[in-house]
């Protein structure tokens, strides 16, 4: 049975993350940022959160001291999340699927721990500019709760800061250059991701697969070469790899070294071009509609500079077909070219979860654009990580809250769409619906709670709302209005 409260479910989620926090009032400091941070508009930072929850007239330096001194782990924050998406798997045969990328927050301040130079991903091809801001591995669930009738959604379940290693100066020892050169071969981005990989696949159980829908900057030996047990990888490569086959073994041939590789097959662009091997087809979902997939597959082959003895497995992808408008002319979209080192798993859920992977993207643009993920000015080393990271955690609870209350469907229990926008192209809430239903719920429930005081207690309310200090009357009545924010009580 479903919950019909956003806010409900919102606070269920919370009460099962507040493990993370070492005390109960830390957890209650905690839960009334994050309800501050969404409600509120303009920039999302702790002082505009302290505002939206009325607490801006009274001692605001705990709530500073939540991301800068309090030990707790952003890790155990995402654990409702994750057990909710580890029941939405449809099977006890089917995967686990996670779309892991790489993504960076935009600062200006210099003095910003983990900060440093990155590519600007917004620059022209032709001229590639840098900016200045903080980098981050995102892992996300790919779950699908309408099956292949409707798109995936991806589930954020870790956000960790991944900032390269300081570079040293000109006047450094060479022991300090020897631990520079070492730390960039062990902490760069590949590397990282494979301990996420670990780290997620530790907490999967072991009767399940985990499967990682990655982008070509993670199709390299570091990932495919250092994976754990029961873990498939899903990349983009390049069109001109070079692939082998296995070795062939020749009866009575006992001389020399047992050989490690077959001869060598054509690459992926020459597979695709070769009249020869057959296409075969597949029903995927993307882009808002079911498609008769064409692909080509090779396996296992070998990859000598890649993933050395491992044996992987090639997908063609043959271009898909679109119209710009409905009677424009028909428009091609590039081929793509996939290497897995899934053997065991159909080839069907492989280019699915490859297909799927692109709502990582949606999350990058809503968790920054719309959720205010980097606005926050904080300064304290560990404020920098992990004000981010909670942003990210307060994204995921709603999508998981919408989910639990109101299912993956775009429902009437949303606020009305404008009118330029047409309902039935509309299938699922953004995350601006649901933040716009939750701040609908917490004002019916001020609205009713300013009604139960009376007038006179709402006139008190505004009345000192204009005061720097309040009476003892006063804060009474602004705790309970404070209380209404949510349908159902903390914890």
């Amino acid at each position: 049975m479903t919950m019909r409260s956003l806010a409900a479910a919102f606070n269920g989620l919370f009460a099962k993350a507040k493990k993370a926090f070492p005390q109960e009032r830390t957890a209650q400091r905690a839960w009334w940022l994050a309800v501050g941070m969404i409600i509120g508009g303009g920039k999302r930072t702790i002082g505009g959160a302290i505002r939206s929850c009325l607490h801006q007239f009274e001692d605001w330096s705990a709530r500073y001291r939540v991301f800068s001194r309090s030990p707790w782990e952003a890790r155990e924050l995402f654990q409702p999340v994750f057990e909710f998406c580890l029941g939405l798997i449809p099977s006890a045969d089917a995967p686990f699927v996670v779309g892991l990328d790489d993504t960076g927050i935009e600062k200006t301040g210099k003095r910003i721990s983990g900060a440093c130079y990155q590519r600007d991903p917004g620059s022209p091809p032709f001229h590639v500019n840098l900016r200045w801001g903080q980098r981050y591995i995102q892992a996300s669930a790919l779950v699908r709760p309408e099956g292949l009738d409707g798109p995936a959604r991806a589930v954020p379940i870790r956000f960790e800061p991944a900032p390269p290693p300081g570079k040293p100066g000109k006047k450094s020892t060479p022991e300090e250059i020897a631990a520079y050169r070492q730390a960039m071969k062990t902490g760069n981005l590949s590397c990282r991701g494979v301990n996420l990989v670990r780290e997620i696949r530790e907490k999967v159980p072991m009767n399940r697969t985990a499967l990682f829908a990655v982008d070509g900057s993670y199709c390299n030996g570091n990932v495919l070469k250092h994976l754990p047990a029961g873990t498939e990888v899903i990349a983009r490569t390049r069109k001109d790899i070079r692939l082998s086959a296995l070795p062939e073994e020749v009866p009575g041939l006992r001389k020399g070294r047992k050989r490690l590789y077959g001869e060598d097959l054509p690459t992926p662009e020459e597979l695709r071009r070769d009249q020869a091997v057959p296409w075969q087809s597949a029903q995927i979902y993307g882009a808002g509609k079911m498609h008769d997939l064409r692909y080509k597959s090779l396996g296992p082959v070998l990859w000598r500079k890649g993933a050395g003895t491992r044996p992987l497995r090639l997908f063609v992808i043959a271009p898909l077909a679109y119209r710009k408008t409905k009677n424009h002319k028909l428009y091609y979209r590039d081929p793509a070219y996939l290497l897995t080192a899934g053997l065991r798993s159909p080839a069907q859920v492989l280019i699915q979860a490859a297909f799927d992977r692109w709502e990582i993207e949606v999350n990058h643009r809503e968790e920054k654009d719309l959720m205010g993920v980097g606005e926050a000015q904080v300064r304290s080393e560990k404020s920098a990580a992990r004000v981010p990271q909670f942003m990210v955690c307060l994204y995921s609870l709603l999508l998981v809250a919408s989910l639990k209350a109101f299912g993956p469907k775009r429902t009437d229990d949303y606020p009305a769409l404008p009118k330029w926008r047409k309902a039935d192209s509309v299938r699922r809430p953004s995350i601006s619906d649901i933040v716009a239903c939750f701040r609908q719920e917490m004002m019916v429930s001020a609205i009713a709670q300013i009604s139960l005081a009376g007038r006179n207690s709402g006139q008190k309310l505004a009345g000192c709302m204009k005061k720097r200090r309040k009476t003892t009357a006063e804060k009474s009545i602004a705790r309970r209005l404070l209380a209404a924010f949510c349908a159902a009580p903390y914890g």
